[in-house]
């Protein structure tokens, strides 16, 4: 009777994760996979399902810790200008300059699909739209914004302006220019708010 391999499955989600995150669905192989786990097919099929399966705990696994990163929202706009100043401030680091974002580089790759893995996709995407929202709800509720703000248009202009400075980095890091995208939209809620 074989012994069940002895492996840390954190460890390997958070692999899992990083090669789904630099490569995307398409280009990332079973080998590729394997060699970045370090686990044998079986192995991986036994505890983890197909590669379908696995795209989607690594897409969870991202997730949960977007959100995390840009903090809940809060009663203000400082969590929506810590976000957009800490996505201009990534663009100077090669490393998540390359994977951008793995919700956001998914919606792209996947686009109109049909299926599981597309559902998923965009149920992630939802959520981080509906963060966007939220933030926006609550900085007119605070007084923040204007009373009269198009909440549903101003959540699609800063949840959008996120997805362009992120993945727009991975090829016009020049802070100046990551810096007009962030503005704009935060002059779009009419805020006088900006970041440096």
């Amino acid at each position: 009777m074989a012994r069940p391999a002895k492996f840390d499955r954190e460890q390997v989600l958070e692999k899992m994760m990083l090669i789904f995150w630099e490569r995307g669905y398409a280009c990332t192989s079973l080998s590729d996979i394997l060699a970045a786990t370090g686990l044998k097919k079986g192995s991986l099929y036994h505890s983890f399902g197909n590669k379908e399966k696995l795209f989607r705990l690594a897409l969870s696994r991202y997730s949960v810790r977007g959100p995390a990163f840009m903090g809940k929202p809060g009663p203000s706009l400082d969590s929506l200008v810590f976000i957009y100043s800490k996505l201009v401030d990534d663009a100077a680091v090669p490393e998540l300059r390359r994977r951008a974002c793995l919700v956001f580089n998914s919606g792209l790759e996947f686009g109109t699909a049909r299926g599981p893995m597309a559902r998923a996709m965009r149920g992630e995407l939802g959520k981080l739209e509906n963060f966007f929202r939220a933030i926006i709800g609550r900085a007119v509720a605070a007084g923040d914004l204007p009373r009269d703000l198009d909440q549903p248009a101003a959540a699609a202009r800063i949840f959008s302006a996120a997805f362009t400075l992120r993945e727009i980095a991975r090829f016009r890091p020049e802070r100046r220019f990551l810096l007009e995208i962030a503005n704009a939209a935060l002059a779009s809620l009419g805020t006088k708010r900006r970041i440096k």
